[in-house]
C-alpha cells in the first residue's frame, strides 16, 4: 500500500513492525488504533497520556523527554522499520542537537512518516485545523491495515465536533482570547488549530493568527469577553487566573469573571482534540453545559 505524505509517497508491503513515535500525537493515535503492539519506543511526551492510553503507554520504553529528543545513535539502534515525528524539519530531526536527520534514518532503512504538520518552522502549524488528525488516523489506518477501526475512531469525532456546531449555531460571536501564561509580555494561542477550535465553538480570536507575544497594554484593549486559561502540566491555573484579575480588572471577561481552564493538551491535533473543542464552546457559552468526550 501507498500513501502521500510531505511531499512524498511512502509504499508499504506489509504492516510496519518495529515502529518508533517522536511525538505524544501520533503515539496517541497508535494506541487507539489498538497498534500498541508495534511501538518499540517513545519520545516527545508533552502531557499525561489519556485515561484510556496511559497505562499501554507506560509499557512502551521512553527514549527521549518533550522537547529532548534521542541521539542519532540511540534512535537509530531502535532498529526501526518506521519512525513517527510531528515535522519533519527541526526539532526531532535536527542534526545541530544531534539527533538524525530523515535522510539519515530513511538510509538506515526505515521510513518516515509526517504526522500532522511537515515543516514547523515553514508555517505549517498555522494550517492545523480540527481535521488535521483525522488525516493521519486515516492514514495510519492504511499503513497498518486497520481502516475500519481509524474510520469508526474518526466517525466518534466528527460526531463530537458536530454535536459542537449544533449546539452554537445562532448564537452570537464571543471575543475570546486564549492566554497560556506570562506577565509581560503575555504568551497567547492564536492561529491553527487554536482559532479553529474558538471559530467552531461560535467565537473570535481577538489576537491575530501569528500572535505569540502580545503586551499588556494590546492584552487590555483586546475587549476580550471571555479569557482561555490554557494550562501545561507545572502551571497553576489559580496563579494564572490571580493574575489576570489583578492586571486587568477593566477588562470584560474579567469583569464577568469569564476566566476558564483549558489543558492545552485537549487541543492538540491527537484524539482528544473534540474534547477541547467541547470545553472550549462551554467556556464561551456556560448554559451550553456540553458533555465533554472521556479522555
Amino acid at each position: 500500500m501507498s500513501i502521500e505524505n510531505c511531499g512524498r509517497t511512502l509504499t508499504f508491503d506489509a504492516a510496519p513492525e518495529h515502529v518508533v513515535s517522536l511525538w505524544q500525537a501520533p503515539t496517541e493515535m497508535m494506541l487507539a488504533l489498538g497498534l500498541g503492539d508495534h511501538l518499540v519506543a517513545r519520545a516527545g511526551d508533552y502531557a499525561a497520556y489519556p485515561a484510556s492510553l496511559a497505562e499501554e503507554a507506560e509499557e512502551i520504553p521512553s527514549i527521549g523527554s518533550a522537547m529532548g529528543w534521542p541521539s542519532k545513535e540511540v534512535l537509530l539502534s531502535e532498529g526501526a522499520d518506521l519512525v513517527l515525528g510531528q515535522s519533519l524539519e527541526g526539532y526531532a530531526f535536527d542534526t545541530s542537537q544531534g539527533y538524525a536527520s530523515v535522510e539519515q534514518i530513511e538510509n538506515s532503512g526505515a521510513q518516515v512518516y509526517g504526522a500532522n504538520i511537515c515543516d514547523a518552522d515553514g508555517g505549517d502549524a498555522i494550517a492545523m485545523t480540527l481535521d488535521t488528525p483525522i488525516d493521519t488516523l486515516r492514514d495510519l489506518g492504511v499503513i497498518f491495515g486497520v481502516s475500519d477501526r481509524a474510520e469508526e475512531l474518526i466517525a466518534d469525532l466528527e460526531q463530537d465536533k458536530q454535536t459542537v456546531i449544533d449546539a452554537v449555531e445562532g448564537k452570537d460571536t464571543v471575543e475570546v482570547a486564549f492566554y497560556n501564561g506570562g506577565e509581560g509580555p503575555l504568551i497567547v494561542l492564536a492561529g491553527g488549530i487554536y482559532d479553529d477550535a474558538i471559530e467552531t465553538a461560535g467565537g473570535r480570536n481577538v489576537f491575530p493568527a501569528d500572535s505569540v507575544y502580545v503586551s499588556k497594554e494590546d492584552f487590555a484593549a483586546s475587549d476580550a469577553e471571555v479569557v482561555l486559561v490554557g494550562t501545561f502540566e507545572g502551571q497553576d491555573y489559580d496563579t494564572l487566573r490571580a493574575y489576570l484579575e489583578q492586571t486587568f480588572p477593566d477588562l470584560p471577561a474579567v469583569q464577568a469573571g469569564n476566566l476558564v481552564e483549558i489543558p492545552v493538551d485537549d487541543t492538540d491535533a491527537s484524539v482528544t482534540v473534540m474534547r477541547g473543542l467541547t470545553e472550549i464552546a462551554n467556556a464561551l457559552h456556560s448554559e451550553l453545559e456540553l458533555t465533554v468526550p472521556a479522555p
